[in-house]
């Protein structure tokens, strides 16, 4: 079933009048041995059960980020009462997470000929991520800073390989935003209404420096805010999402990279922010390149006692360095 799919059984439910009761429709596609229930009970909360053999080990979560999953019976309809792993949502705001872990699930049942309790834990696992974590929501500029990398993602290097997102770092700890045996690039997103090249914020003397091997590259992208733009953070997400739909593990693992991001999908404020793109511009950096790194020190480094600084780049003074305004005006190789 796709996500659409499901949501509309979902919505089209009648939830039953009786605390409870539980009130459900039997997801299609599954073989007659593995029958599966996309369910709703009395406070519409929505429910995806999974009929397990008598005398099977309980699956038990109690409440992890607004989803609960327990053992228990339960009569479907005209159905005889049987034993389900039930997976519930308590959240109206996680409606679109739970159903795309229903719809993992799912898939699993299908391809799958492992016990049924194998598959939820699996597909538990693959989420916990997601529903044991609860990031900071991402703030104005750090929405921003995402947008950048997945829009130089998707756009420049692509998604469908997974050698070309596997290179997306997540983490602080890293010293740039994608990392390669053969290349590194650091991207940096400025929302101006000038056209010309932005002033871009460097957080620190490593994120500039070179790479321990391979090339470094910097990739600018200018954008500004508008009503009528088709392009936003949440936009970008849905793309990628989509663009990964036929590769399940692949997609597992970049909504985990999201997570560890801080994205979420409830957050509303900045992910819908609509931007235009004014520019895009890759630079490479070498030596030449103006920037402050622990080199431009000296052999000795940072003088003592320095332990971060912070400075602003003007890529107007960079021209020598642009190699491209498209991704079609050059070819990384990986």
């Amino acid at each position: 079933m796709t996500l659409e799919e499901l949501e509309t059984t979902w919505a089209v439910l009648r939830a039953p009048a009786v605390a409870g009761a539980i009130t459900g429709r039997r997801a299609p596609g599954l073989p007659a041995d593995r029958p599966v229930y996309l369910a709703v009970d009395s406070r519409r909360n929505r429910h995806l059960l999974v009929e397990v053999p008598e005398g099977t080990a309980p699956v038990a979560e109690r409440e992890t980020r607004s989803l609960e999953v327990t053992t228990a019976r339960f009569q479907v309809g005209g159905n005889p009462e049987a034993l389900y792993v039930d997976l519930a949502c308590t959240d109206a705001s996680q409606h679109a997470t739970f159903a795309a872990i229903s719809q993992d699930l799912l898939r699993a049942c299908r391809q799958s000929s492992a016990p049924a309790r194998d598959e939820i834990l699996a597909a538990l696992g693959r989420w916990r991520a997601f529903w044991s974590t609860k990031a900071a929501p991402l703030g104005r500029e750090e929405a921003l800073g995402l947008f950048g990398e997945l829009w130089f993602m998707r756009r420049w290097i692509g998604v469908t390989e997974r050698v070309h997102w596997r290179g997306w770092q997540v983490t602080d700890r890293a010293r740039h935003d994608f990392q390669w045996p053969q290349l590194s690039v650091e991207v940096k997103a400025a929302a101006t209404q000038s056209g010309s090249a932005p002033i871009h914020h460097i957080a620190s003397l490593d994120q500039l420096a070179d790479p321990e091997q391979g090339v470094l590259y910097l990739f600018s992208l200018q954008v500004c805010d508008d009503a009528l733009a088709v392009n936003s953070l949440r936009q970008l997400v849905n793309a990628i999402v989509a663009d990964l739909a036929s590769d399940p593990q692949a997609l597992d693992s970049f909504k985990a990279k999201l997570i560890a991001r801080g994205y979420s999908d409830e957050e509303r404020q900045h992910s819908t922010r609509p931007l235009r793109v004014v520019a895009e511009r890759l630079y490479k950096v070498d030596g030449a390149f103006p920037r402050v790194v622990r080199a431009s020190f000296g052999s000795g480094g940072a003088p003592n006692g320095i332990v971060g600084l912070k400075y602003e780049l003007d890529l107007t003074a960079c021209e020598q360095w642009l190699l491209a305004t498209r991704p079609d005006e050059i070819q990384l190789k990986f």
